[in-house]
Formats: C-alpha cells, sequence, structure tokens
C-alpha cells in the first residue's frame, strides 16, 4: 500500500537590521533631538524605499549618536 502524498505550502517571513546614514547635526544640538531626528530622517528614507514594494518597518532596534570635540578649550 503507497503511502499518502501530503501537499503542503510554505511561507517565510525575515526579519533584517539595516544601516541608515541619518545626517549630522551641530554644536550645540541635544542628544535628545538627534536621536527623535535620526529615527524620523532613517525611517523616511526606509519607507520612501520599501512601500512601493510591499515592504513594511517593524520598528527601530537602536540609535548611536557619536560626538566628537569640535575644539580645545583652555582653562
Amino acid at each position: 500500500m503507497a503511502k499518502p502524498t501530503i501537499r503542503t505550502s510554505t511561507y517565510a517571513l525575515v526579519q533584517v537590521t539595516v544601516e541608515v546614514n541619518a545626517g549630522s547635526w551641530g554644536e550645540g544640538c541635544q542628544l535628545d533631538q538627534v536621536y527623535r531626528q535620526a529615527a524620523a530622517s532613517a525611517l523616511g528614507e526606509l519607507h520612501g524605499a520599501l512601500d512601493k514594494r510591499g515592504i513594511r518597518i517593524v520598528g527601530v532596534a537602536s540609535i548611536k549618536a557619536i560626538t566628537t570635540d569640535t575644539a580645545v578649550r583652555n582653562g
């Protein structure tokens, strides 16, 4: 007796992490502003590129702010 064949259909959902250059901010800019604006900028860029293809953004995993000294201060 032959074993029955079971036909299946499989769907895969993959989440990936991407890196987006979100711009730069000048001297005196508060870090909370950098985080807020960087997230908005990155999401805007990605929405524009991905929405047409039926790809949605799930959320922001992390934001790294890198601050450097631009002047030497004495005293």
